[in-house]
């Protein structure tokens, strides 16, 4: 079968499902761009056999509206021209912006090819939350019109791919037949990142071998509140053994440089993203690793950094929603804290219990390897998508 994965974002654990259809006989192009930031995928990994295409384009301007909308509806033009080049018998979507998707869509019910949508985020959730925040009344509007676009994509295609049982509640009460859906959580490559010690390259080159790291890595958009880390940092500034290491872009890189200054965080790093290669190195110098989720996001994300650090084997500790299905799993298992967004102003207390319990730490670091060994077997997931694709093709 010919199968074009597209994922905006360049994700490791999408690329990860590509290379495995791929041994299975399949067909497969891979398509992102660079253009859209955040982590990456190694692309650059030799012997996978799948077709990788970066759709070239400027980066996307991510604080202007106006200008990201049409940006991210030419990513959609250009996806269309390497869908059409490539002619395969479906595509995967996942993290695409709605301007793009529903050009993808549109295309793919015209030409007969069958369309997945992976849902990865309710879009219109999130467009609705953040800017009646930001716009009042006026961001209620342009929130439902996003509902509008999205329920129109979600009804156009062929099958829906969930990764939480809460996003299929959300898709069934706007009127989407629930046996078109299938939940498949997410998960991370866990053959590409082991569990290694916390004395490594990377953290010997950035001197933090020896002290007690917080380690955020992820991106830090409108749904995260960069203010809890900054805060939680000039709370253990006389902690000198304590550092909070953050690795992103964006709008929550310029907060927390500004934040740094401002308070005189020396005890506050602030990298870019690092190449995939060395994420396990990242990951495994971190001692705790930490997620942050606005309120109102609960309902539309779920956090796909959690399972990197579970891969890891590394202790968690979430300020998140306590319905996100990332806190629920983290609690049920015992990989980690959960703090509810009302008790952020506790983040210091949790940093500091954990830095004393340390066989706490390798307990719940433990169980979060343990969990990912059972659950993120890359052929019992790609098992699940070809029984999907298969009766798509029938």
């Amino acid at each position: 079968m010919k199968i074009l994965i597209n994922d905006y974002c360049g994700h490791p654990f999408q690329f990860d499902l590509s290379k495995e259809l791929v041994k299975r006989g399949h067909k497969v192009l891979h398509m992102f761009t660079y253009a859209s930031g955040g982590p990456k995928a190694n692309f650059n990994e030799k012997f996978h056999n799948v077709e990788v295409v970066d759709v070239s384009m400027q980066i996307v301007n991510k604080q202007n509206f106006i200008k990201r909308w049409f940006q991210e509806s030419n990513y959609g033009i250009k996806a269309i021209k390497v869908i059409e080049r490539f002619q395969p018998n479906v595509v995967i979507s996942a993290n695409t912006p709605m301007a793009a998707q529903r050009k993808i869509v549109h295309f793919c019910n015209k030409e007969r090819i069958k369309f997945v949508f992976w849902l990865q985020d309710i879009i219109s959730i999130a467009v609705q939350s953040i800017l009646t925040r930001k716009l009042g009344p006026l961001g209620k509007i342009i929130g439902a019109v996003f509902k509008s676009i999205e329920r129109n994509i979600l009804k156009r295609s062929d099958h829906i791919v969930t990764i939480a049982d809460d996003f299929v509640v959300n898709i069934s009460d706007w009127g989407i037949n629930k046996t078109k859906s299938t939940v498949i959580p997410n998960w991370s490559p866990i053959e590409q990142i082991p569990v290694l010690p916390k004395v490594n390259t990377y953290s010997l080159k950035h001197n933090i071998d020896h002290k007690f790291v917080v380690l955020y890595s992820g991106t830090m958009g409108m749904k995260h509140n960069p203010h809890i880390i900054s805060e939680a940092a000039k709370n253990l500034q006389d902690n000198s053994d304590i550092i909070f290491v953050v690795i992103t872009d964006g709008i929550g890189m310029d907060v927390l440089k500004k934040e740094k200054e401002a308070l005189s965080l020396d005890n506050l790093l602030l990298l870019p993203f690092q190449s995939f290669e060395i994420f396990p190195q990242v990951l495994a110098s971190g001692d705790v690793l930490l997620t942050i989720l606005e309120e109102d996001a609960g309902m539309f994300s779920v956090p796909s950094k959690v399972w990197s650090g579970y891969c890891a084997g590394r202790t968690s500790l979430l300020v998140v929603p306590e319905e996100n299905l990332a806190a629920k799993r983290t609690k049920e298992i015992n990989a980690g804290i959960v703090l509810p967004n009302d008790q952020s102003n506790k983040l210091s207390e949790k940093i500091l219990y954990l830095k004393s319990n340390p066989s706490l730490c390798n307990i719940h670091g433990k169980n979060a390897r343990d969990f990912a060994e059972a659950h993120f077997k890359i052929d019992k997931i790609a098992d699940r998508f070809e029984a999907i694709l298969n009766n798509l093709h029938e």
